[in-house]
């Protein structure tokens, strides 16, 4: 990457890690720009380091943000694009008093048989769960960066 980018790109990282950790308004962040980076960029490296800045900051490990705002943030860094993203909604509407327990997802078993298919798909990726409640003590939001260990190890 060139000087001019890395600057770019660490001016942007910057300017979300504020932004969240202020508790902004999401309108006031910079999603075009990171949009145009995003399509410039062959690799998830610019996601995984937002995360980083963000819902995985040591300050919002240790006093998260809302529930509400943690996750709607991560509903609108999921809708940008990303070179081979995968992106699955749900609609609480079909799903029995807005739980989700005893049910297998059709999307969840396609999006399986499509990663059994494209191992190579989920080499260094990163994996964001969006949730609307606290699970074991846990914030609202769980990411995680698969190593660039093949599939299956």
């Amino acid at each position: 990457m060139a000087p001019e980018e890395d600057t770019g790109t660490e001016l942007l990282l910057q300017s979300f890690e504020r932004r969240f950790l202020a508790a902004r308004a999401l309108r006031s962040f910079p999603w075009q720009s990171l949009e145009a980076k995003l399509r410039d960029s062959s690799d998830s490296e610019l996601l995984r380091n937002i995360l980083q800045k963000t819902v995985k900051h040591p300050v919002c490990v240790k006093h998260p943000p809302s529930v509400k705002y943690a996750r709607c943030f991560l509903s609108e860094l999921i809708k940008k694009p990303s070179e081979g993203s995968v992106t699955l909604s749900e609609s609480t509407a079909i799903i029995s008093h807005g739980t989700t327990g005893l049910v297998t997802w059709d999307a969840a078993l396609y999006l399986a048989e499509w990663a059994i298919e494209n191992p190579a798909a989920f080499t260094d990726r990163c994996a964001v769960l969006s949730r609307s409640h606290r699970v074991a003590g846990r914030g609202p939001a769980e990411a995680g960066c698969l190593p660039g260990a093949p599939a299956g190890s």
